[in-house]
């Protein structure tokens, strides 16, 4: 039975206590042996004590059949109402969850190495601090989008977003314009806590100008 139902029961039970204390006028009224009132004035005050009795009787008999509803109802499927606090479902989803995610520039800067980590500069926004400039590390099961952008100058040359060693999708700026050369991709991934995502040259050197972007948000 969960700590609701047993709550329950036990008003329950105070009120038909409160009831049967209620049900004898004389536990409230004294009568009074000495000739100080008349015999009028005591009856008097027993009808008026009688119509508190049932004034308070219907009430709570008002109040007593709601919380038998309740219990009816509640004792359709108890465990439908035992919940468990401790879940590290319930413990990982936090109000702060709907502002998971990050926005950043890309630091301009050119990279002679493929297994480099590409580096974010100014970071524009970074709800949960779960990105430390470089790597996000996921904070929240859940389903993420991720996009870049890359602006470069780099004749052929492109972007890998990575999942711990698992490489994602590609942004590849291919069209032999070393002058203006961009290019974008995004991926949608189903994160667990401590997954990390971040960003890689597809080959080397590749230049990174300050105008590419890096963005990830949890979605659900």
């Amino acid at each position: 039975m969960s700590d609701l139902l047993k709550c329950l029961w036990c008003v329950a039970v105070v009120l038909m206590a409160g009831i049967l204390v209620e049900s004898n006028p004389l536990a409230e009224y004294s009568i009074n042996n000495t000739n100080e009132y008349n015999i009028y004035a005591k009856i008097d005050s027993l009808e008026k004590n009688l119509q508190h009795l049932q004034t308070s009787v219907i009430n709570r008999n008002k109040l007593m059949k709601q919380i038998f509803l309740a219990i009816t109802e509640l004792n359709v499927d108890p465990a439908m109402f035992d919940v468990d606090l401790k879940s590290p479902v319930l413990q990982t989803k936090t109000k702060n969850d709907t502002s998971i995610g990050f926005t950043t520039r890309l630091y301009p800067a050119i990279y002679s190495n493929p297994s480099s980590i590409i580096r974010g500069g100014t970071i524009l926004y970074n709800g949960g601090n779960a990105y430390n400039g470089t790597v996000f590390t996921c904070p929240s099961p859940g389903l993420y989008h991720f996009h870049v952008s890359v602006v470069t100058n780099t004749e052929t040359n492109g972007i890998w977003i990575y999942k711990n060693s698992q490489q994602l999708t590609l942004a590849y700026a291919g069209d032999g314009n070393s002058r203006r050369n961009g290019a974008s991709t995004s991926a949608a991934v189903l994160l667990n806590v401590g997954d990390e995502v971040y960003l890689r040259p597809y080959t080397s050197p590749l230049h990174v100008s300050g105008h590419s972007g890096f963005t990830g948000v949890k979605v659900n």
